[in-house]
């Protein structure tokens, strides 16, 4: 059965999060950098739903990342290619780590256009600042949001939190899978081709 490519196979999955960029980034273009009045907030009900929205944007972004990257270690062009040095193997394990420092990045720049977007803050600068801060739990303390915007902070360290766990265990599922390729390459395990083969009457 021929393998379907993966941009071909994802390409829904790609196109929902290209879409969950631009709904994060259109209010922030749309109102352009004039922070909010104190006094302008939305209630309670409002701010879940964003916190409810950005957790699914992020889950798919990360979805999507995970499956990448289970399709890379698991293609046996790219295994061949990499099984054989160690050099090969250990650039693989940079690249997916790369990958997922990348989601964490578009991540946390999709809380800081909600946060200027919202006119939370004036410029990009000190709204990426203030979301990377909150995504990774410093909470550094010298910025903080209006009283009545607070929940989200604590929505988006939560949602930090989960991802953080989640890049966790997709960069050890590589590292076992290199590994794996590892113990192949120099017979103290047996290659799935092997073991595929059949055992002998």
């Amino acid at each position: 059965m021929e393998r379907i490519p993966l941009l071909q196979r994802h390409r829904r999955l790609a196109a929902a999060v290209a879409l969950g960029v631009l709904a994060a980034a259109a209010p922030a273009w749309g109102q352009g950098r004039q922070p909010q009045a104190p006094g302008m907030c939305l209630g309670l009900p409002a701010q879940l739903g964003i916190a409810v929205g950005m957790l699914i944007l992020t889950s798919v972004i990360h979805t999507l990342v995970t499956v990448i990257q289970a399709e890379c270690t698991h293609r046996q062009r790219l295994d061949a290619w990499c099984a054989p040095r160690s050099r090969r193997r250990l650039l693989m394990i940079l690249a997916m780590a790369l990958l997922t420092a990348l989601a964490l990045w578009v991540e946390i720049l999709l809380w800081a256009l909600l946060y200027q977007g919202l006119g939370l803050f004036s410029g990009l600068e000190g709204s990426l600042y203030f979301s990377g801060i909150t995504f990774t739990t410093v909470g550094y303390g010298d910025m903080t949001l209006p009283a009545c915007w607070r929940l989200l902070s604590v929505a988006e360290a939560v949602n930090g939190v989960l991802m953080a766990g989640w890049s966790t265990a997709q960069l050890v599922y590589v590292v076992q899978r290199i590994i794996t390729m590892r113990l192949e390459v120099e017979g103290r395990l047996p290659s799935p081709s092997r073991s595929q083969g059949g055992a002998p009457d």
